[in-house]
């Protein structure tokens, strides 16, 4: 069965606010504009009903006009179209699948926008607004339906952003509100953007929502992946593979969302938190609304204390406490007196709390460490490698150690290696960000350790390997996400393994594993991401070795992710990309304190190369970037970010978009098309799946088949290639019928 997207592609194209104009001639109109845009769609057992709102705003003296037109996609279905213009419901005119394409792709000629071409569907539906009265406002209200089938256990709804600010002076903000519900127990519900908040309302509803502000860029995409599962734990699984390539695939394994009290662990809990100077102020009273709020998530089952930190450590308790009133009272009250003094000894506070572990009451209690700062180590150990050392020696009983990084001046490499090291996560707060929510997120997620010590296999494959080969502890509510690379095809048995409370537990999975599988872009970039996480590691801990940074770039180039190395991606014809030595330095630019690590350079740039910011995250979450602690180089312009698009990764280099796979002297030998003509829609015709790569600008240089194509617009001088000529490469390029497009070159795994 094939899944359907949900894919609303909505371009929204003005026509001039002249009275005699014809709908067709879709002039861009500066003083007609989309005040704002509301998405709101309820997935109720796998049936989408999406209600899309936008509202035109004619900031003219005179009454304006604009086309309004959405494509609309296989299986979905338009049941109600309201247009109110004067106190007056307005109608709209269903075009069908040839009648469509015919009419988007005059309107991408007259418009000459490449950007259109990423929507061009099988039906359109088309509306004229008209009038839009001076300084008023029209709105225009779509309801559209669909079935979404679900492919081996998980649904799929998607919602192409950037189609909603396809106008130059469309830059309303964007709300956009997606409840999903199901009669059986929902599993996994996770959105591709970072900026979505996932909020759990019991088993069986969850609401997706975010907001993008007025003028803000669209980067990313928004996908929501939503699996049904009636057993303990639930599995679901996407593939990415190419014909003749090993492919990728990513698994989201989720427990139940509750546990019952007889099947928890007993729990020791320690609250690590920074008073030094720099937390006084506002800071200081949200970690103590922090601490107050962790003592709320404690069970009577519990251990706890509190470590604060400043020139030294200082724990609440000579040991760790069982959960009594008389306990709380006495740590409510000395966290109403915390002040804020003294410099940032980071490893004296881990120290303490590791070394206050011991005795456990039971072999199968979990020890956990919640660990807040807002700096840099200052005081005793202050280099990060060492420190890092001698934590993870001092770790003899398996505590698990979550990080929390408040503020802009954090070590966040060394807060992500620490809690990589020991079995936690590490997130980041902003100065203006409020620590109290997330760290109280955080211990409520805590509190029901659904698995531990995890092991994920499979046998039957040629090839299974995952990243990151140590899984990460599960607990209830969670949904983990694990990348890898696969050889071999056919349903296969995943197995499961871990311990709940001291017992060994093991659930096992159908999963199959396809031979070819091209719709989930992301899946391979998750992998790499997640690759060059794990390389950047062995740099920080053993040096800038040359077969480890030759790697980081390579997947930084091929999968457009910004890394310390990644300066240089696109050179000019006759340089070479640049030569790294081995060692323990960094091979661009000085390394910098910030972001810690032997190894952790900041932003880099190449003479002439395109510059890269390293966000100083290693974290990839479905497909998205999580820039937690970013540094930003001051005085640096920042470049144009590679783009995917037709599982492809390009770079803007001197206004051209170049795919990443091209040799350096790509332009000897490639063919030359000019956009938006008769050859350049022969050639889409011939290769559909290149609409979105295309969609990126009126210049794109990219391989097809043996061929390497350049397109061009219609003043540039190079000679265009005879239109024999190009159908027949065309001809001799074009995918046979398949499953799956052309290879495109630029996959890993090589």
């Amino acid at each position: 069965m094939k899944t359907l997207w949900f894919a609303y592609s909505f371009p929204l194209l003005f026509a001039a606010a002249a009275l005699s104009q014809q709908p067709v001639s879709l002039m861009r109109d500066p003083l007609v504009a989309i005040a704002r845009t509301e998405v709101k769609a309820v997935i109720e057992d796998g049936a989408a009903t999406t209600t899309i709102e936008q509202v035109f705003a004619n900031r003219g003296e005179r009454p304006g006009e604009a086309i309004w037109l959405l494509p609309v996609p296989v299986g979905a279905m338009a049941d109600s179209l309201k247009m109110i213009v004067g106190g007056k419901e307005m109608a709209a005119e269903v075009l069908d699948a040839s009648t469509a394409r015919a009419v988007y792709e005059a309107i991408v000629r007259q418009r000459r926008d490449p950007a259109l071409l990423e929507y061009v569907g099988d039906g359109l539906l088309r509306a004229r607004v008209f009038p839009i009265p001076p300084h008023g406002e029209v709105a225009v209200q779509v309801r559209l339906r669909q079935s979404l089938p679900m492919h081996r256990g998980l649904g799929e709804w998607s919602l192409p952003l950037r189609a909603l600010r396809l106008a130059e002076n469309s830059d309303g903000p964007i709300a956009v509100d997606v409840t999903v519900r199901s009669a059986s127990a929902l599993k996994t519900v996770v959105a591709s953007r970072p900026d979505a908040e996932v909020i759990w309302r019991g088993e069986h509803e969850a609401r997706v929502a975010f907001e993008i502000a007025r003028g803000a860029a669209i980067e990313r995409e928004l996908q929501i992946l939503f699996g049904l599962a009636d057993a303990e734990f639930g599995l679901h699984a996407l593939h990415h593979r190419r014909a003749g390539e090993d492919g990728w695939f990513t698994m989201f394994v989720s427990p139940r969302r509750s546990l019952a009290d007889e099947a928890l662990p007993p729990r020791c809990v320690q609250f690590v938190v920074d008073t030094s100077g720099s937390m006084a102020g506002p800071k200081m009273l949200q970690a103590k609304a922090a601490l107050q709020a962790f003592l709320k998530t404690l069970s009577p089952r519990d251990r706890f204390q509190i470590v604060t930190f400043a020139t030294e450590a200082s724990p609440f308790f000579t040991a760790p406490r069982t959960v009594d009133e008389a306990a709380l009272a006495e740590a409510r009250n000395r966290v109403d007196q915390l002040e804020a003094r003294g410099g940032t000894n980071i490893g004296d506070a881990l120290l303490c709390a590791l070394g206050g572990v011991a005795p456990k009451r039971s072999p199968d209690e979990l020890s956990l460490v919640v660990f807040v700062t807002d700096g840099m180590p200052t005081v005793g150990v202050t280099d990060s490698r060492k420190l890092l050392e001698e934590v993870v020696g001092a770790n003899r009983t398996a505590t698990r150690v979550f990080t929390f990084g408040v503020g802009d001046d954090v070590n966040g490499t060394l807060l992500a290696d620490l809690a990589s090291e020991l079995h936690g996560t590490c997130d980041f707060v902003r100065n203006d960000e409020p620590i109290e929510r997330k760290t109280t997120t955080l211990c409520a997620r805590i509190r029901e350790p659904a698995l531990t010590d995890v092991e994920v296999l499979c046998d039957g494959l040629e090839r299974f390997e995952l990243t990151p080969r140590v899984v990460p502890d599960l607990f209830a509510g969670d949904t983990l996400q694990l990348s890898g690379r696969y050889r071999g095809i056919g349903t296969r048995e995943v197995v499961l393994r871990g311990k709940l409370a001291g017992a060994t537990k093991e659930f096992r999975f159908d999963v199959a594993f396809p031979t070819i599988e091209t719709r989930h872009d992301f899946v391979p970039v998750a992998w790499a991401q997640r690759q060059v996480s794990s390389l950047l590691q062995q740099i920080r801990r053993g040096g800038a070795q040359l077969e480890l940074v030759t790697e980081v770039t390579r997947l930084g180039r091929e999968f457009g992710i910004a890394t310390p190395y990644t300066a240089h991606l696109i050179v000019e014809d006759g340089m070479a990309p640049p030569v790294v030595g081995g060692g323990g330095s960094a091979p661009f630019g000085p390394q910098t304190p910030r972001t810690g690590g032997p190894a952790s350079p900041g932003p880099v740039t190449g003479s002439r190369g395109i510059q890269i910011e390293y966000s100083g995250s290693d974290e990839f979450y479905l497909g998205s970037s999580r820039r937690a602690g970013a540094e930003k180089a001051s005085g640096r312009s920042a470049a144009v970010p590679p783009r995917r698009a037709a599982g492809k990764t390009f770079y803007c280099h001197e206004e051209i978009w170049v795919e990443s796979s091209l040799p350096e002297e790509w332009r000897k030998d490639c063919m030359r098309v000019v956009a938006f003509s008769d050859e350049y829609f022969a050639l889409l015709a011939a290769h559909p799946e290149l609409r979105e790569a295309f969609a990126l600008g009126t210049s794109v240089a990219l391989r097809i088949g043996e061929t390497i194509v350049l397109t061009v617009t219609g003043e540039g001088k190079p000679a265009d290639p005879k239109p024999t000529e190009l159908k027949e490469a065309a001809a001799k390029s074009a995918p046979a019928p398949a499953p799956a497009p052309a290879q495109s070159p630029s996959a890993g795994g090589r």
